[in-house]
């Protein structure tokens, strides 16, 4: 899809300060953050809720690690299917 069209809106210099600390430490373009935006809301989404339901299961995976690490005697073959689950999450929480 080629992207020619373009959307002039008015924000605070705050605002946009905001948005482009957050364009860059998520390391994307500004464009790329609204297109995001948009498309999460119209498909009736709140902006980022699809990320922080990632980085909650990646919290509550990780959780389970360490709760696996406490217990005596560690069971290897339960740490093995966490690890792999902590690290589906964190793929996906990075993305």
């Amino acid at each position: 899809m080629t992207k020619s069209a373009i959307v002039k809106i008015r924000i605070s210099n705050a605002d946009k300060v905001r948005l482009e600390r957050f364009a860059d430490e998520a390391g994307k373009s500004v464009s790329e953050i609204v297109r995001s935006a948009i498309n999460e809301t119209t498909r009736g989404q709140v902006a980022g809720q699809q990320r922080r339901e990632n980085i909650a299961k990646l919290r509550r995976s990780t959780n389970l690690m360490l709760e696996a690490f406490a217990g005596k005697p560690i069971d290897i073959p339960k740490l093995r299917d966490i690890a792999a689950q902590v690290r589906k999450d964190a793929i996906r929480a990075l993305a």
